[in-house]
Order: C-alpha cells, then sequence, then structure tokens
C-alpha cells in the first residue's frame, strides 16, 4: 500500500511537471511566430513603400512628359 502511494505521487509530479514543460514550450513557440510575423510584416510594409515610391516616380514623370508635350 505504502509503494502504491509513493508510485501515485510521483507519477503525479511527472505529469504536472510535463504539463508545466508543454506549458512553457507553447509560449516560447508563440513568442517566435510573434516574432516571425513582425518581422515579415516589417518587410511586406517596407516592399510595399518601395514600389509606392518608384510608381509615384513614374507617375510624376509620365505627368512631366505630358505637360511638355502639351506646352
Amino acid at each position: 500500500m505504502k509503494n502504491w502511494l509513493v508510485l501515485v505521487a510521483v507519477l503525479c509530479l511527472g505529469a504536472c511537471n510535463t504539463a508545466q514543460g508543454v506549458k512553457k514550450d507553447v509560449a516560447i513557440g508563440a513568442e517566435k511566430t510573434g516574432e516571425a510575423l513582425q518581422k515579415g510584416g516589417e518587410a511586406v510594409e517596407s516592399a510595399l513603400h518601395k514600389s509606392g515610391e518608384a510608381v509615384g516616380g513614374a507617375l510624376k514623370k509620365g505627368g512631366d512628359a505630358v505637360q511638355k508635350v502639351v506646352e
């Protein structure tokens, strides 16, 4: 009977430690995923900004060319 109680106590402690380990792993995974998403968002933002500048520059040049023709 005494051995049975010791075995149950050891199993309960092991299960608690495993659950805490899983929670830590999930938290670390979520943190890393958040960082990756943030970096991806920043890269997309930068690419869109550069694309916008390029399109704006092309439109400005086109407008300047049209203006010269009209003059």
